[in-house]
């Protein structure tokens, strides 16, 4: 069990750890980290090289996720179905995947801001607790113009609701509020250049394309 736990989170942080904004720029022949935000991530991406390729980059980032905590526990458990997964493999795996995305070995420990890949575990691990902040995300972006905003709301939404709309499929909740909490943490703790931006009055908004943001 004890090897399981150690395989899935090394490849749970590989596999978030890829750089698909970067990957994707350099085709381009972009350094995504020299422009704009200098952020690998999708909302950097939109802004730089356009809302298409920002989409892209968003679906993937978020599929890292997915099966981070969906396809993983099965290849290290042996499990035939993902329901019957252990559940505290399927969090550190989880949080494995948002760590890889945040600080990937890949690019010296310079990532994303982890909100795509996040949203990815908790389609699987509470698809109504992660519709519920989508939902917030969506208002406070509509509301702000601030998609960083937005993402922090979100994330800290993401906390009060699994509090109580938890449906881990499989079944034992507890771990998945403690996931939602490190999450919101290290998003938040991310963001910390884009909060001193809000403040200031500099931060980019939608539809925003270059600059910082």
């Amino acid at each position: 069990m004890v090897i399981s736990y150690i395989v899935g989170i090394v490849l749970s942080y590989l596999l978030g750890g890829i750089p698909f904004g970067y990957l994707i720029a350099v085709t381009k022949g972009i350094d995504i980290r020299t422009k704009g935000s200098g952020n690998i991530g999708a909302t950097n991406v939109s802004r730089v090289l356009g809302r298409k390729y920002g989409l892209v980059i968003f679906f993937l980032d978020m599929f890292k996720g997915f099966v981070a905590v969906f396809f993983v526990p099965l290849l290290v458990s042996g499990m035939k179905s993902p329901t019957t997964a252990d559940n505290l493999l399927l969090i550190l795996c989880g949080f494995s995947a948002v760590l890889g995305h945040a600080f990937p070995v890949y690019l010296k420990f310079r990532g994303g801001k982890a909100v795509a890949t996040s949203f990815g575990i908790f389609v699987w691990l509470a698809p109504i607790a992660i519709a519920i902040s989508f939902g917030a995300w969506i208002i406070t972006v509509l509301v702000s113009r601030y998609v960083s905003l937005g993402s922090m709301v979100g994330a800290l939404a993401l906390v009060g609701v699994t509090v109580w709309v938890v449906d881990s499929p499989s079944g034992d909740n507890s771990n998945i509020i403690y996931l939602s909490v490190a999450v919101a943490i290290l998003i938040v703790a991310k963001h910390t250049s884009n909060i001193k931006r809000i403040v200031s009055g500099t931060e980019k908004k939608v539809f925003q394309n270059e600059g910082k943001g």
